[in-house]
């Protein structure tokens, strides 16, 4: 189990600038790897209500259930470790499990393990590259016959993040673009 505040700052893509920014980092085929999101909420959208997200992302060897809730400009990622095993059992039959620190987690935020299931799955093929100042991350993501490019920057801190991702989009002729996150651009398209 971990709890840690997410500082991160984030930036749609054209295809374009994805191909360009993969290209001015050194982006090699060995560096990219495949990640597959299952988010889950209530019927009635309760974790969507309380802006938090819930999501299963399965990796190449190993699993993490993450509930996502608001925390000053920010988000605490309260995470449980799961097998492969364990995510697909939880995925196969709509369901997480009570235990864990996510399951007490959502317990104090008031939303019921059993009212929640699972609404759509987002693939993303991502580039990471650990820099100085923090971690960039470019995604490609895909989910109900959509593709959308990211940027994403990860920061030890607010303050200086920002000046440094101002100053990443500026240096690399990038308009600001603050668009939804993964789970509600998902969530768009299913509806539409």
């Amino acid at each position: 189990m971990s709890e840690e505040l997410e500082i991160e700052f984030k930036n749609l893509l054209t295809e374009t600038e994805y191909l360009s920014l993969l290209h001015s980092l050194g982006a090699k085929q060995t560096d990219f790897f495949t990640q597959e999101n299952y988010y889950f909420d209530t019927h009635t959208e309760a974790l969507k209500n309380l802006n938090a997200g819930l999501r299963i992302r399965i990796l190449p060897t190993t699993a993490e259930l993450t509930l996502k809730t608001p925390f000053g400009l920010h988000l605490l990622e309260t995470t449980d470790r799961l097998s492969l095993e364990e995510a697909y059992y939880h995925i196969t039959h709509q369901m997480i499990k009570s235990d864990g620190a996510v399951g007490n987690k959502l317990s104090e935020i008031g939303v019921a393990v059993s009212d929640l299931y699972c609404f759509g799955s987002l693939k993303t093929v991502r580039f990471e590259k650990k820099i100085l100042e923090g971690l960039i991350v470019l995604d490609k993501s895909s989910y109900v016959g959509k593709t959308d490019y990211e940027l994403e920057y990860e920061a030890p801190d607010h303050e200086s993040g920002i000046a440094f991702f101002n100053n990443f989009l500026s240096t690399h002729h990038l308009p600001r673009r603050i668009g939804k996150n993964k789970i509600a651009r998902m969530k768009d398209a299913l509806e539409k």
